[in-house]
């Protein structure tokens, strides 16, 4: 790939422009730049340098290799000698892979950014770089592509980007992204820096390395210029991702109707609205909301969630990924963590179960979310306004005060209850049908306060009054029920 001696002019010309325009770095601040020993990190180490950049050397040793120590004391003592601010920590990472399952190459990525990243955070740094390249783009993609990953596994490893699983605030960046690997090894070479050897990166056990060693080279006697090919079709997917990104953003933000640490609502009927395209993304885009630390969420998962969204009439709930559950509540559609509350969506509902309460008249008792059951009475000397029972809302029921056993109290559903719906003629029914003709979602049904009489219930606070105790022309006083809210 490189032709004659190695232009290092054209690599720092390069270098700078990634710093700077594509990693959006600054020398006002330090870089926490993890340094491996190897060439790449070795170069991005003396290119940054050379730059003006600000920075601090940070070295992990994964324990994985007899050597891994050494190599650890290697740049401890060429990072010294150049007199940078130096961090080290030793893990091991293969008993970490063990006791959480993981493979070896997950376990190394997660415990080399939780050290990276919290060590920039100790010392204030603008950024985390590391010594990704261009042939590391290649192999990436190429392991999505196999895995059958959608456009954001396509287009690789970026230059900048947040990992909020460990750390909103701080980019990792990849000043290197655009170099390769011959390109790297060249400039080492000609700084005179001799870089560690991994012998790991031999061993076709690893994925990664069967890419890099077979796949790669077979694929290379289809077209020499694969590689370039490959880079030049990330670069491109990366500004389609980066553009599909925002527009999922900001749909995400239109149809969300709360999001917090355990829960994601979604408005159910806008997401049905949306191109397919689209549903997938905010869908993950809400999976990442709960979990920022899952790298895949596969196409089957996406798709069973899918399926069940399109079937509203079905509603519950089900399992779809990483220990969160979809659920679909009238208009609601929910994302949240296994151990996390169904939204109350604001309602009247009974603080406690089980509960009951006294309502007198002239008082009030309050509910939860800022509710609360008022009764007055109307009557006496008063010409009683009987037309106006035509105009009441669900928030308000008259009753027949001879014909109600006081006192009234407040108290939830009883196991088979049933009531007289006023309008259907004495007819009963199950209280459990009538909340569900109402769409009462089924676990805020035990929470919904009922008004009961002796043993009859005469009022489903703010949804239908009992037929027994309807005021007609003969009713000569009247207890006035109301529903209220405070206002914020």
């Amino acid at each position: 790939m490189l032709v004659g001696c190695y232009n290092v002019t054209m690599f720092f010309e390069r270098l700078r422009q990634a710093a700077f325009e594509q990693c959006g770095l600054s020398q006002d601040l330090p870089i926490l730049l993890g340094v491996s020993g190897g060439a790449d990190s070795l170069a991005l180490l003396h290119g940054l340098d050379a730059l003006g950049f600000k920075l601090v050397i940070a070295h992990l040793d994964h324990a994985l290799r007899p050597e891994a120590h050494s190599d650890a004391e290697f740049v401890q003592n060429l990072v010294e000698s150049q007199g940078f601010p130096f961090v080290k920590s030793r893990v091991d990472v293969g008993q970490v892979a063990k006791s959480e399952g993981q493979s070896v190459e997950e376990a190394a990525r997660s415990v080399r950014y939780q050290f990276l990243f919290e060590q920039a955070r100790l010392n204030k740094c603008q950024a985390v770089a590391v010594g990704h390249h261009a042939d590391d783009q290649v192999e990436t993609v190429l392991m999505h592509f196999l895995r059958g990953a959608a456009l954001p596994g396509l287009s690789g490893m970026a230059y900048r980007r947040f990992m909020p699983q460990w750390e909103p605030s701080i980019p990792l960046v990849r000043p290197l992204l655009g170099i390769w690997r011959e390109e790297i090894d060249a400039y080492v070479a000609e700084i005179g820096w001799r870089p560690c050897v991994d012998s790991s990166n031999l061993d076709t056990i690893y994925h990664r390395n069967r890419i890099r060693h077979e796949l790669i080279p077979e694929l290379e006697t289809y077209n020499p210029q694969i590689k370039r090919v490959v880079w030049r079709m990330a670069d491109i997917l990366d500004e389609e991702v980066n553009f599909l990104a925002a527009l999922t953003e900001r749909v995400f933000d239109e149809i969300t109707e709360e999001v917090t640490d355990d829960r994601v609502v979604l408005s159910l009927l806008k997401f049905q609205q949306l191109e397919k395209a689209l549903q997938r993304r905010v869908l993950r885009q809400a999976i990442a909301k709960l979990r920022p630390d899952l790298r895949d969420v596969g196409y089957v998962a996406i798709a069973h969630g899918l399926r069940f969204i399109e079937d509203t009439a079905a509603g519950g709930e089900i399992d779809l990924v990483a220990r969160l559950n979809l659920a679909i509540i009238g208009d609601a559609m929910i994302l949240k963590t296994w151990k996390a509350d169904l939204p109350d969506f604001g309602q009247p509902l009974l603080p406690t179960i089980p509960f009951e309460g006294l309502l007198e008249v002239g008082k009030h008792l309050d509910l939860k979310n800022g509710w609360w059951i008022e009764a007055s009475m109307i009557g006496g000397e008063v010409e009683l306004p009987i037309e106006s029972i035509q105009e009441l809302g669900p928030d308000e029921a008259w009753l027949d005060f001879n014909r109600l056993e006081l006192p009234l109290m407040v108290r939830g559903r009883k196991e088979g209850e049933r009531f007289q719906p006023l309008g259907m003629g004495g007819h009963t029914q199950r209280l459990k049908d009538f909340f569900i003709n109402k769409k009462v979602p089924g676990h805020l049904r035990s929470l919904w306060p009922l008004v009961i009489s002796g043993q009859q219930v005469a009022w489903v606070v703010g949804l239908r009054p009992s037929e027994a105790f309807k005021v007609t022309n003969s009713t000569r006083r009247i207890i006035k029920l109301q529903l209220k809210q405070h206002s914020e």
